[in-house]
């Protein structure tokens, strides 16, 4: 944080401190607070303050545009068998699913239905890949048990991080 309130000023940017709350059972308002009172206590102030939750109505259209297009799908699959699978480089045998599938099971995903809970959202990429988190990474899932901290329980899917960050990052134009 330091360093990139350094940079900020020095390239006469601006500082934007961003709370990524994907996951609501791992937030809480008290560590935010925490956080602010932790940078200016090192004298950094940033000029604006986010939360990626900010953007969960713009990162589900994201989301579902990728399903239409065929870049995701929807998958059910247990996670030791996922892990399993991932490990081997095997696809899951939702993959190859149409997309009509994918798009009811997101929206059963979304309404935190029974059937939506057992589902997350994989980004299609090379299963292939030395780097086995990029065997098809899980870029949605249902979170019921924990109301988020700021949106109560508006939302039942949540983007992971690695979904979200990206996306965020071109929403508010961060280089």
């Amino acid at each position: 944080a330091m360093l990139n309130s350094y940079y900020a000023r020095h390239y006469k940017g601006k500082l934007i401190l961003r709370f990524d709350d994907t996951n609501p059972s791992k937030e809480k308002m008290e560590f935010q607070e925490s956080i602010v009172k932790d940078l200016a206590t090192l004298r950094v102030f940033p000029d604006q303050t986010t939360h990626t939750s900010d953007y969960f109505d713009k990162l589900q259209v994201s989301m579902e545009e990728l399903i239409k297009k065929g870049k995701a799908y929807v998958d059910d699959t247990d996670v030791d068998t996922m892990r399993a699978e991932r490990d081997k480089g095997v696809e899951s045998k939702r993959r190859g699913q149409p997309v009509d599938e994918s798009l009811k099971l997101w929206k059963e995903m979304l309404a935190g239905s029974t059937v939506g809970l057992t589902c997350c959202v994989r980004g299609k990429m090379d299963m292939q890949s030395k780097n086995k988190c990029l065997r098809d990474p899980v870029f949605y899932r249902c979170k019921v048990d924990t109301p988020h901290h700021r949106h109560g329980t508006k939302y039942k899917a949540y983007p992971t991080y690695d979904f979200a960050c990206p996306v965020v990052d071109a929403l508010e134009g961060v280089s």
